[in-house]
């Protein structure tokens, strides 16, 4: 009989053996075989179901094309999500990235999988700016983004607020100048937004009764640190927000900033996304050391990203075209190519 102490050695031997390799091989097979609980961020960029398929000049890459239609695909895709939940870290996320041909059936499945109640977001990418085929004759508006849907494993998942630097426009808020320190702040709202209902307290403070954002002492300390201010006794007491003090704009769930896919002339592989986008997902979602999963790894952006960010990863690919691009990357990075499996035999 086999000692739960056995079980745990043996499992971390077989994440030793595919951390920080890439896997030719169906991910199915490859998810099968690493232990449950194990992996702190998926990120999974599966076939979109377009019915085309994708090269490399004249090398087939993938076949996105499904003798059975839609019902071929999910019973293809669904198994393979499955697994992505079992491998997860209790803390662990995934984000599924699809496009319009398929993301509302995938995130069917995902609720089914890992539960309604664990969708964070449904992320908008917008992947290019503008695609004018009016001339080709198409009747719609244009097509410029993929979705990319964001589910935890559970309540706690890991969590790292991302910012984007202050625009124009959001500095213009900045316009009050401390006439003794010359900081620059703007005047944030105090009040409890939702009232009683939201739980925030109801009381009197510099002779103004409302519901506010925090309770009475701590009002009263913000005030003694001169960081609320009130033009006169009648007016809503405000807060003072200094800029100096701000780390930028959070990072909202429609994404049109650098995450823009390079020129066809820069990609080496028909479907890659730019680090940008992989670098945002993995800071947000893991620290240092953290093991990143990429199933479908194509050219190894994911991978690439998560080298550059100090996390681990393993990246399976059926093709082989994509484990080459993918090694090849790799190895400038690190100066050394990277171990390469075909199922569990190393090549």
């Amino acid at each position: 009989m086999v000692s739960s102490a056995q079980e745990s050695r043996a499992g971390n031997e077989i994440l030793q053996r595919f951390t920080d390799a890439l896997v030719l091989g169906d991910c199915l097979k490859v998810l099968r075989q690493l232990p449950p609980a194990s992996i702190d961020l998926i990120y999974a960029d599966p076939p979109f179901f377009t019915g085309r398929w994708f090269s490399i000049g004249k090398e087939l890459i993938f076949d996105d094309r499904w003798s059975g239609g839609l019902h071929q695909y999910l019973n293809w895709i669904y198994p393979r999500l499955v697994e992505c939940r079992r491998v997860l870290k209790g803390t662990g996320s995934i984000y599924v990235h699809s496009d319009t041909h398929a993301s509302h059936y995938l995130k069917m499945i995902l609720d089914r999988i890992f539960g309604y109640e664990n969708m964070v977001n449904e992320i908008i990418w917008q992947r290019q700016s503008a695609h004018n085929d009016g001339k080709q004759g198409a009747r719609h508006f244009g097509r410029v983004h993929d979705t990319i849907l964001f589910y935890s494993k559970g309540g706690e998942y890991h969590w790292n607020p991302t910012y984007l630097p202050y625009d124009e426009r959001s500095l213009k808020s900045y316009r009050y100048i401390e006439r003794d320190t010359g900081r620059r702040y703007a005047q944030g709202d105090l009040t409890g937004p939702g009232g009683f209902a939201k739980g925030n307290p109801f009381y009197e403070f510099l002779g103004i009764k409302r519901y506010w954002r925090y309770s009475k002492e701590k009002m009263q300390q913000l005030y003694e640190e001169r960081r609320i201010i009130q033009s006169t006794g009648e007016t809503v007491p405000r807060m003072k927000r200094y800029l100096d003090e701000m780390q930028g704009i959070h990072v909202q769930d429609v994404w049109t900033d650098s995450c823009v896919r390079r020129g066809k002339a820069e990609s080496l592989y028909p479907t890659e996304k730019p680090i940008s986008l992989l670098r945002r997902i993995i800071l947000a979602s893991t620290a240092k050391g953290s093991i990143v999963l990429d199933p479908f790894c194509g050219s190894g952006t994911t991978l690439l990203a998560a080298t550059r960010l100090g996390r681990h990863w393993i990246g399976v690919d059926v093709s082989k075209a994509a484990i080459d691009v993918s090694r090849n990357r790799l190895s400038v990075v690190n100066g050394r190519p990277p171990r390469i499996l075909t199922g569990q035999a190393s090549r």
